[in-house]
């Protein structure tokens, strides 16, 4: 018998600075990406799912947190797919692999929606993505970030070493299953855990380097890293982003529209906002999940 509850978690915020300035953020993030006639927009939107199996030795966050992992790539993958034939991405010549390398810090998650059920014996967890671009946006998007050489090597640094991370993660779970003592199970979930922060850490460090490019080259950025800390401390890649957009302005600063040239209009974006949200969609790179703070329980 298969029992199940779905329901909508509301996407979390880090920082009361990120809250406050999140909106005002994302008006200036594709500013001067935005075309004449908002009815020529090309709106992509995917539906992205990754699910986990729970094993005697996972929590309800640890099954959430991979199964988020796992629709974040999926929901990528479809994205990078979809624009690798789309005629003002192809022209560009860039290739799958560089939009996937950029891409996550410009798709938009509208709502995410976790589904725990039954399947025997097996608590299954299900996340579904609901995530929308621009392609004429990304697209340009895309091209100023692989003009500003300091946040493409820096992306593909990123990209390169999650894809290692999630090796290692396939094996750190494969340690849990295997492990035969609690010492063994404590250090197999600690070990899992560890590189499921730094995956996410990454994360905020290349959205960093996404807002430094498109957005603000002071404050947004800085508070991504302080949240990319948070989760990883250690993370050295948050060490070369402070040091880089502490001191340098990126490539090419974007310069605002003369007065009266644009006629002042929300990021196609915030059309669709996720029901019942009151804060503004957040990217794939920005998906990072806590533990909410009352449980859910399976309906009868």
């Amino acid at each position: 018998m298969l029992v199940q509850l779905s329901h909508h978690v509301p996407l979390p915020v880090f920082l009361p600075f990120y809250q406050s300035y999140r909106s005002i953020a994302l008006l200036f993030a594709f500013a001067s990406f935005m075309i004449a006639s908002p009815a020529l927009a090309d709106i992509r939107v995917v539906n992205a799912q990754g699910e986990h199996r729970m094993g005697d030795r996972d929590t309800r966050e640890d099954a959430v947190r991979l199964a988020t992992e796992l629709a974040k790539r999926n929901a990528l993958e479809q994205v990078a797919t979809y624009l690798e034939s789309v005629t003002v991405v192809h022209d560009m010549d860039v290739t799958k692999d560089e939009i996937r390398t950029y891409t996550a810090g410009l798709v938009l998650v509208l709502n995410q929606q976790i589904t725990t059920t039954l399947d025997g014996d097996v608590v299954v967890v299900k996340v579904d993505l609901l995530a929308q671009m621009d392609t004429d946006e990304v697209a340009r998007a895309i091209a100023a970030l692989r003009e500003n050489e300091d946040a493409r090597v820096q992306l593909v640094a990123l990209k390169q070493e999650n894809e290692q991370l999630q090796e290692e993660l396939k094996a750190a779970n494969q340690a849990l299953g295997n492990a035969a003592t609690p010492d063994q199970v404590q250090q197999a979930a600690q070990k899992r855990k560890e590189i499921l922060n730094r995956v996410q850490s990454n994360a905020m460090v290349s959205q960093a380097w996404t807002n430094w490019v498109l957005v603000s080259p002071v404050g947004f950025p800085q508070a991504l890293l302080n949240s990319a800390s948070g989760l990883a401390p250690t993370n050295p890649h948050i060490a070369v982003a402070q040091q880089i957009i502490a001191n340098r302005q990126p490539l090419g600063p974007r310069q605002p529209p003369a007065p009266g040239t644009m006629k002042p209009q929300m990021p196609r974006h915030e059309l669709v906002p996720p029901p019942g949200s009151s804060s503004a969609p957040r990217t794939l790179n920005e998906m990072i999940h806590r533990t909410p703070t009352r449980p859910s329980q399976f309906g009868h």
